[in-house]
């Protein structure tokens, strides 16, 4: 939760293509594609949403679809609603009755990812500043 007590949201309707770096917690009820880089925050994915890329966050829980690949090294949490067609990197999975997923799961790698995660997105930060 962010210091203001509410979370980013992209709502429903709105469809972003780019890259975003975040620094609170976020729910997409509407359409991204591209490279998200939350590796502190938590990242949602609401039933309805849809999301195409490159996910980096501390924990990701997903009711909509979702086209790309994950690193949460806490968990990921695939909902019942969800349409899942990804690589995901996690220490901890939770796949409810009724998700669709296809795709790989690497449990293994999680903490060294992490570390470049942080570094390009520190690189990131200091290229735009």
């Amino acid at each position: 939760m962010s210091p203001t007590g509410t979370d980013g949201i992209i709502p429903r309707g709105l469809g972003i293509v780019g890259d975003l770096i975040a620094k609170e917690d976020l729910t997409i009820l509407g359409n991204f594609d591209g490279q998200i880089s939350m590796p502190e925050h938590h990242l949602s994915i609401g039933a309805g949403a849809a999301v195409k890329g490159k996910i980096v966050a501390r924990a990701v829980t997903i009711s909509g679809a979702l086209d790309g690949s994950v690193l949460a090294p806490e968990r990921i949490e695939i909902a019942p609603t969800a349409v899942v067609r990804a690589h995901l990197t996690t220490a901890k999975i939770l796949l409810a009755d009724g998700a669709k997923f296809q795709g790989t799961i690497d449990p293994e790698r999680t903490e060294a990812a992490m570390h470049v995660a942080r570094f390009r997105e520190k690189q990131l930060t200091h290229a735009d500043g």
